[in-house]
């Protein structure tokens, strides 16, 4: 009878007393599971279908959803360790967050260049759609400056595809300019912003004020 007595005092110590707060801790993880996986869902539905509306290459949209699909683990990760009060580990995930935040941040410092000097590129009168130019090695026609990119058809017919970092850090030669005037937002990076666009100057003398 001591012995029967003693389990039943030791289980009810357990279930009023120490199970309680275990199970509290459980049903706050299961519901940051379940609430942060289907707003991580919604999140990565509503980019997606923004990028698709915005013409985003299919393989650009898949690394997006990749990367906000890992990002959203992670912080649902961090969120049940800290439901559990296992606080030293969610901090240690949540950290996780801050290296790859780093890390993606040093690989687009030259992507951050590139559009920089793009920007500078369309605003520049004497570059754009339909100029002649001739930068290092490279001389053609330039078909289309993007973001990154300045694509440019050299007289053998091949496509120089050049960052625009590599155009604007050095010195161009205008070889020739468009026969017809080039309409304004001749650049895809900068189509609707008035006055951004320089005025041609003619070959003969500056641009008529």
């Amino acid at each position: 009878m001591d012995l029967l007595g003693a389990l039943q005092a030791i289980v009810a110590y357990f279930v009023t007393t120490t199970l309680p707060p275990i199970l509290s801790h459980v049903v706050g993880a299961l519901v940051i599971l379940i609430v942060g996986a289907w707003a991580m869902s919604i999140v990565t539905r509503i980019l997606v279908i923004g990028a698709k509306r915005s013409h985003v290459k299919p393989a650009q949209v898949d690394l997006l959803s990749a990367a906000v699909t890992v990002a959203g683990w992670v912080l649902i990760a961090a969120g049940i360790l800290q439901a559990l009060s296992l606080n030293e580990l969610a901090i240690a995930v949540g950290g996780s967050i801050s290296l790859v935040a780093l890390g993606i941040a040093t690989a687009a410092s030259g992507n951050l260049g590139d559009i920089i000097a793009g920007v500078f590129l369309a605003s520049d009168p004497d570059f754009g759609n339909g100029f002649v130019i001739k930068s290092g090695e490279i001389e053609g026609v330039i078909e289309r400056i993007d973001l990154r990119k300045t694509r440019i058809r050299a007289q053998d017919g091949k496509l120089h595809i050049v960052p625009n970092k590599a155009i604007e850090s050095n010195v161009w030669i205008v070889e020739q300019r468009p026969t017809a005037p080039v309409p304004t937002g001749r650049s895809s990076i900068l189509p609707n912003i008035p006055g951004l666009h320089g005025r041609h100057k003619s070959d003969t003398g500056p641009a008529e004020q």
